[in-house]
C-alpha cells in the first residue's frame, strides 16, 4: 500500500465544486461511516454543513485534517486538535484507519497516522500527544484511572502501544432513549420537591446577559472539576470573548444550544448546569457539560437539571427521541446520575497519552 498523508483546504462552503470541495465531502463520508462503528448507527450524526463548520478554527483552538490516500482511495483520517489559550503544548488526535480495510491493512494506515501525528505535533513544538481512540469497559491494558480498557491490538491502538503511549482514562458513550422514560414528569417533579431550596433557570441559545459572569466561572470551575486522570491539561481562564466564542462554535452549522441552571433562591448564585446541543439532522441530542459546583452539591440537582433538559428537548425537539453522553468511567457520581436518569452505554473511548521525554 502507497499511503500519501495530505490535509486539503477547507471549501467556502459545502458544495463548492473542484478538489477542495470533494475532499471535504469525501471526509463527510468517511466520518460517518467511522462514527457508525465508534458509536453505533444514529448515535453521533453531521449533515456535511455541521461536518465543515467542525473543521473551521475557533478562539480557542485550531482543527488541521488531514486524509490518508492509496491512490484514489481514502483509507484513513487523521484528526488533530490544538488548543490556544491553555494546555498549549498538547495537541489531540484522532486516528481513523478505514473499517472496511483487512486489519493489517488497518496497522498499517494506523501507524502511518500516528507517525505523522507526532511530525505535525514536534512541527507545532506540541510536546504532548493525546490520541482518542476505540476503548472498552474492561481490557487487556487497564486505564491508569482503574476504570476501563482497551484492547492493545485493535488497529487504532496497537500504533500506540508500540510508541510507549499510557492509557489514561476511559470514557464511557451512553444513550438515553426518551420514549424509556414514561415517567419523566414525575421524577422532574420528585427532584424538584427535593432541591426546594433552589430554581431553574433556563434559556435556549447563548448565555443572558445577566448570567454571563456566573457561566464564565461556571467553565472554569468545570475544567478544574472533571476528571482528566494524569491528562496533561490545565484550568482554564474564560473572559466574555472566550464565552460568546465557544457558544457560537457549538452553534456553527445550524445546531442549538439548551441550558438549564440551578439558581439558589437565598442568595442568587447559580450552583451548576447543564447543556445540550441539538442538531439539524438525526434524532439524537448531545450532552455537553454537566457541573454541580461543591458548596451545592447533595441536593441532586444534577439530577434535576438533566431531567429538566430532556422534559425541555421533548416539547421543543420531538425528533429529537434520544440523548447520547460522554463520561469518564471513573466518575461514578456522574454515572450514577446517569444511569438513574436512563442512560444505558453503546460504548467506550481510549484516552492515551505520550509525552515527549525531557533531557
Amino acid at each position: 500500500m502507497q499511503i500519501d498523508i495530505r490535509p486539503f483546504p477547507l471549501p467556502a462552503s459545502p458544495d463548492e465544486p473542484g478538489e477542495a470541495g470533494e475532499a471535504l465531502r469525501r471526509s463527510h463520508e468517511f466520518n460517518e461511516r467511522s462514527n457508525v462503528l465508534r458509536y453505533t448507527e444514529g448515535v453521533y450524526v453531521n449533515t456535511l454543513v455541521e461536518h465543515l463548520a467542525s473543521l473551521r478554527p475557533t478562539h480557542d483552538g485550531r482543527v488541521d485534517r488531514l486524509l490518508a490516500w492509496d491512490g484514489d482511495d481514502l483509507v484513513g483520517v487523521l484528526t488533530m486538535y490544538a488548543r490556544l489559550l491553555d494546555s498549549v503544548d498538547m495537541t489531540e488526535v484522532t486516528v481513523e484507519p478505514e473499517p472496511r480495510l483487512p486489519l493489517d491493512a488497518q496497522r498499517e494506515v494506523a501507524e502511518a497516522l500516528v507517525a505523522r501525528a507526532h511530525e505535525e505535533a514536534a512541527r507545532d513544538g506540541r510536546t504532548t500527544i493525546v490520541v482518542s481512540a476505540i476503548g472498552a469497559a474492561n481490557g487487556p491494558v487497564t486505564a491508569r484511572t482503574g476504570f476501563g480498557g482497551a484492547d492493545p491490538s485493535e488497529p487504532g491502538t496497537a500504533p500506540l502501544v508500540a510508541r510507549g503511549y499510557e492509557l489514561e482514562q476511559v470514557y464511557r458513550v451512553s444513550v438515553a432513549e426518551l420514549a424509556a422514560l414514561p415517567d419523566l414528569d414525575e421524577r422532574h417533579a420528585a427532584a424538584l420537591a427535593r432541591a426546594s431550596a433552589y430554581e431553574l433557570v433556563r434559556w435556549q441559545g447563548e448565555t443572558p446577559a445577566e448570567h454571563r459572569e456566573s457561566m464564565r466561572a461556571l467553565h472554569e470551575r468545570m475544567s478544574i472539576d472533571a476528571p482528566v486522570a494524569g491528562l496533561a491539561l490545565e484550568p482554564e481562564t474564560w473572559d466574555d470573548e472566550r464565552l460568546a466564542a465557544f457558544e457560537q462554535s457549538k452553534q456553527e452549522g445550524g445546531r442549538t444550544l439548551l441550558t438549564v441552571a440551578a439558581r439558589e433562591r437565598a442568595t442568587g448564585e447559580l450552583a451548576g448546569f447543564t447543556t445540550l446541543i441539538l442538531p439539524t439532522s438525526g434524532a439524537t441530542a448531545r450532552q455537553h457539560d454537566t457541573l454541580v459546583t461543591t458548596p451545592h452539591r447533595g441536593h441532586g440537582l444534577g439530577m434535576l437539571m438533566k431531567l429538566d433538559n430532556l422534559l425541555r428537548l421533548r416539547e421543543l425537539r420531538p425528533d429529537l427521541v434520544r440523548v447520547v453522553t460522554w463520561n469518564a468511567e471513573e466518575n461514578r457520581p456522574m454515572l450514577a446520575v446517569n444511569e438513574a436518569s436512563g442512560f444505558l452505554p453503546v460504548a467506550y473511548e481510549a484516552q492515551w497519552q505520550w509525552k515527549e521525554q525531557q533531557p
